[in-house]
């Protein structure tokens, strides 16, 4: 799609086609950009095409998409932290806003909805098989702070929404591209910059807790229902409960967590 009549030099690092393009005005280095970084925008929108079950000729459409935005974007350039970095969550959800209106098999009248929509999915995936309806969409109500009847019509609309993993809040898959652990709402109200610096954070945090032993690990897994892979909020258990499963009184698992919140503070300073 995006093919020169000459063969460019490839620079060693991508953005600076950006501020070439910045200092020179000259159109060649987003082209050549374009032209180095097509395997990649190829393999992206192939993974977003698989996990919707879209028809694979909506390649050209996604591509079309990222370098539009990329051109938008980069006329206003001014940072420090790659373009690429700043406009990942914007071609995203520029993304999910054509699926929205174009390629669903249900009609979406707006953002919101369908926000709701992906959040309800997560949750009502999450659900116990065995857990009644109306309690599942009483729980997922009050968690979202939406009516019961918005909760039932989106479990609804989300069996029609022609997609083969469910929705995008689900976000099962491990590649890079799609691994946001920015929530949706984050995605709405922060700026390129603050999602930026808001995930370089929690990926030290997750380094920080995977230099914990698998016991102490475990521990802060259950007391804080946090997931030490992808930060997801799970199910709190008290520190009594949770000693029991660990193999120790309540006592030395509270003292223990004491001594890994401070080893944990210390590596993240």
């Amino acid at each position: 799609m995006y093919q020169l009549d000459y063969v460019p030099i490839r620079l060693a690092n991508l953005n600076d086609y950006f501020i070439r393009y910045k200092e020179t005005k000259d159109e060649k280095y987003f082209d050549e950009f374009l032209y180095f970084y097509e395997p990649v925008l190829n393999r992206n929108a192939q993974l977003f095409i698989k996990k919707y079950g879209l028809d694979s000729n909506r390649i050209d459409d996604l591509k079309q998409i990222f370098s539009s935005l990329l051109w938008s974007e980069l006329q206003n350039y001014d940072s420090d932290i790659p373009l690429l970095q700043l406009i990942k969550y914007k071609v995203l959800k520029a993304w999910h806003e054509y699926v929205r209106t174009v390629c669903g098999n249900v009609h979406i009248d707006n953002d919101n909805q369908y926000m709701n929509l992906r959040k309800v999915a997560l949750l009502h995936s999450q659900q116990p098989k065995s857990k009644p309806l109306e309690k599942v969409i009483a729980d997922i109500a009050k968690k979202l702070n939406i009516s019961e009847n918005t909760v039932q019509n989106c479990i609804i609309t989300s069996t029609r929404f022609k997609q083969n993993s469910n929705l995008d809040i689900q976000n099962q898959d491990n590649e890079n591209y799609f691994s946001s652990s920015t929530a949706d709402t984050e995605i709405d109200t922060l700026s390129p910059e603050e999602i930026y610096f808001k995930n370089e954070q929690r990926e030290k945090l997750k380094t920080a807790l995977s230099k914990l032993r698998p016991q102490d690990l475990r521990l802060i897994e259950l007391v804080f229902g946090i997931c030490p892979n992808c930060l997801k909020n799970k199910e709190k258990m008290t520190i009594r409960k949770a000693s029991l499963i660990v193999g120790t009184t309540a006592e030395g698992a509270e003292k223990r967590l004491k001594k890994i919140l401070k080893r944990l503070k210390e590596n993240l300073e």
